[in-house]
C-alpha cells in the first residue's frame, strides 16, 4: 500500500508499505482525505512534536475520513464512509474516570508518543479498532469530513471555556 512516512526531520517520503494481515477485533479502512494537523508539521519540520521525537518511521495523520474496505464482523457494509475517533484510551486512574483522553498508557493516530510508534492514517489502508469509527451520513464529503476532528476539539474548547458569545 502507498503510505507517507516521515523518516525524521524534513524527511517525508511517499513509500510502498507492506499491507499486514488484518488483525482480529480491527476494521480496514480505505482513507480517502486527511487533514494536515500542527503535530503532523512539528513531526515534519523538527522531527518531533513536543518531547515525542520521531524514532523509527512514521506514518502522520489522525484527521482523516474513508470508507469500510472490510468489517470482519459484517457490522459495516464495504463502501461505508466513516471518521475517526483518533484515541484509543489507557488505564482508568482513580479521579480521571471521566477523562479517558487523560489515561496514562493511551495512544493516538500519528504519534510518536508510543513505542513502537502509532502509525497514522495517512496510508492507503488503515486498520483500527471498531470504536475509533464514526460512521457518516451519505451526504456527508469525505473531504469534509476530514475536518471532523479539529471541529470536535473546537467544539470542546468551547464547552470547557463555558460557550461563546
Amino acid at each position: 500500500m502507498q503510505a507517507l512516512v516521515i523518516h525524521g526531520k524534513q524527511d517525508l517520503r511517499e513509500e510502498t508499505l507492506p499491507l499486514a494481515e488484518l488483525a482480529p477485533g480491527k476494521i480496514r479502512l480505505r482513507m480517502a482525505f486527511g487533514g494536515i494537523c500542527g503535530s503532523d508539521l512539528h513531526y515534519y519540520h523538527e522531527g518531533a512534536n513536543g518531547a515525542f521525537v520521531v524514532r523509527e518511521p512514521l506514518v502522520p495523520g489522525h484527521e482523516m475520513a474513508g470508507v469500510v474496505e472490510h468489517d470482519p464482523s459484517g457490522e459495516l457494509a464495504p463502501g461505508t464512509p466513516v471518521t475517526l475517533h483518533p484515541a484509543t484510551f489507557g488505564v482508568s486512574q482513580r479521579g480521571l474516570e471521566g477523562k479517558p483522553h487523560l489515561w496514562p498508557q493511551g495512544a493516538y493516530l500519528g504519534s510518536a508518543s508510543t513505542w513502537p510508534h502509532t502509525q497514522g492514517g495517512m496510508s492507503e489502508y488503515l486498520d483500527v479498532e471498531p470504536g475509533m469509527i464514526r460512521v457518516l451520513p451519505e451526504s456527508l464529503p469525505l473531504e469534509r469530513a476530514a475536518l471532523a476532528e479539529p471541529l470536535a476539539v473546537a467544539l470542546h474548547g468551547i464547552a470547557v471555556a463555558g460557550g461563546v458569545e
